[in-house]
């Protein structure tokens, strides 16, 4: 069995565990791929109580969550509710890291991502890392928690203090985000690809036929597939940004659109 379909085996067992229980239950944290495989599944179960989780609105990094109806949970917003009168039963938490203030600036998400993983943790159990110059705050797998609370305390030669948070405490100012209009010939994906992340119109086309870009969390794979705005936008190795859509026309007959990117 190939990796695909052993992942998608694992999720269809863990929503059978979940019919056989019907008490909550999550999967790993998953890439953006793993996201776009399970759309149809998503889809089709969505009635159920299943649906994507990241512990904030716009996470990258997201876990599968099956949700039975007494809990009042049928999507990330109501999860999210439900979460905060039981924080303890949330299976996302806070890694809130801080820096000596000698040593700030000197950390980035690759350091502390590095160091997770020089401390044995596998990719899985992380979410996304959210990183400032006085230090981060990393979604992680509750079930980790306090084992690193107690063993990460060094990224590199820099080291830090640790302690969990309940989600609800991230600090959404660290979450950098820069509004730009730009201008493209017409809405194709790559056309807004090439303007939002700065790469020439064929390097946006080879990046949408590989794979590489994914709208709202679903791997878009035509270069000429058209958006209309309030679209999530990723490209792998590049970063991310929010299309909010078309604003006008420049005095050269383009397209201005407006974008809020990630930075």
């Amino acid at each position: 069995m190939d990796e695909n379909k052993l992942f998608l085996k694992k999720i269809e067992d863990r929503l059978e565990r979940f019919s056989e229980y019907y008490a909550p239950m999550n999967s790993d944290f998953l890439t953006l791929e793993q996201q776009s495989m399970l759309s149809g599944f998503l889809r089709e179960h969505k009635s159920e109580g299943v649906f994507l989780f990241g512990g904030y609105e716009d996470a990258e990094r997201k876990q599968v969550l099956f949700m039975p109806d007494y809990t009042g949970a049928v999507d990330a917003k109501s999860a999210c509710s439900y979460y905060r009168a039981q924080p303890d039963e949330c299976p996302v938490v806070l890694l809130d890291i801080k820096v000596p203030a000698a040593e700030k600036g000197r950390l980035s998400h690759r350091d502390y991502l590095g160091a997770l993983m020089g401390e044995g943790i596998k990719r899985e159990k992380v979410g996304d890392i959210i990183a400032a110059d006085d230090g981060a705050q990393i979604l992680v797998a509750r079930e980790l928690a306090e084992y690193l609370v107690q063993n990460f305390r060094k990224a590199g030669k820099v080291s830090f203090t640790a302690k969990i948070l309940p989600i609800f405490e991230l600090n959404k100012s660290e979450i950098r985000i820069e509004k730009k209009k730009l201008t493209i010939s017409s809405p194709r994906i790559d056309n807004i690809v090439s303007a939002i992340f700065g790469i020439s119109r064929n390097e946006a086309k080879e990046a949408v036929t590989r794979g590489r870009v994914f709208v709202d969390s679903v791997e878009t794979a035509k270069p000429d597939y058209l958006l209309k705005g309030g679209e999530k936008i990723v490209l792998r190795g590049k970063g991310k940004a929010v299309y909010s859509g078309e604003k006008g026309t420049s005095r050269k007959g383009k397209i201005v659109i407006e974008a809020a990117i990630y930075i």
